[in-house]
């Protein structure tokens, strides 16, 4: 395969990709020679270069009150393909869910490792969601992602979501209570029977399920049907739950 074809295989036009390879061969040049080199006329050469400045690819500067053309590094082809496959991966969650999910039935997203469950909470702050019901073990939550979870509690406050909790009275269920703020955020404590190693949280029609067991990973379910037996048992726990206080 050729290398312009190459490049036409990373987003590139075919025009662009005959501009982009001129000016890489020729370091620094006025529109002129470029044009030529690409086989494009001299002004339809100044839109081509304009649109890969847009990429990043083509920059330029001011010589003897001429503007001379430089071609970027071909790392930076390889590095906004970087760029995109992550911004791809942090959408591929959400594609599965469309994929799987039949219409009419529960949408269903997977998150996988301590990032994920980390983007999962932030998911939560950018729903906008006015509410938020939760069943967790704080020791669990604070022995994996706690240095990510001090701030998490702060942006919920300061989105005015106002939340419920139970938690287990294990370890650092007690502590934990310290960051939370009345009135917005309230907590009781589950039986000392109760031992869990998860975070369970309910919002809007979505119940998202996060398991720190040896594999950190989270499951998300929308379905208004699901989460309303979810909340209708939540309530039953808050009900013979102790008050924090």
């Amino acid at each position: 395969m050729q290398i312009k074809d190459i490049l036409l295989t990373v987003g590139l036009q075919e025009h662009e990709a005959r501009v982009y390879l001129a000016a890489l061969e020729l370091n620094e040049s006025t529109v002129l020679p470029i044009a030529k080199k690409a086989g494009v006329k001299r002004t339809y050469c100044y839109d081509i270069l304009a649109d890969l400045m847009k990429k990043g690819l083509i920059t330029y500067f001011e010589k003897n009150n001429r503007r001379r053309y430089v071609a970027e590094n071909p790392e930076k082809i390889a590095d906004n393909l970087k760029n995109r496959l992550n911004d791809f991966k942090e959408a591929l969650p959400e594609l599965r869910s469309i994929y799987n999910t039949p219409t009419g039935k529960p949408k269903v997203r997977y998150y996988e490792g301590r990032e994920g469950v980390i983007s999962l909470y932030e998911e939560v702050i950018k729903s906008k969601t006015k509410s938020l019901d939760a069943i967790a073990s704080p020791t669990d939550i604070y022995g994996e992602i706690g240095d990510y979870f001090t701030s998490y509690i702060k942006k919920s406050l300061a989105h005015k979501i106002k939340t419920r909790e139970l938690i287990t009275k294990n370890g650092l269920g007690i502590p934990y209570l310290s960051e939370y703020k009345k009135p917005l955020q309230e907590a009781r404590v589950l039986p000392e029977t109760v031992k869990i190693s998860t975070d369970m949280m309910i919002y809007d029609n979505k119940l998202a399920m996060i398991s720190y067991g040896t594999e950190i990973h989270a499951v998300v379910i929308e379905s208004s049907e699901i989460v309303q037996t979810q909340k209708a048992l939540f309530e039953l726990l808050w009900q013979i739950s102790k008050n924090s206080d």
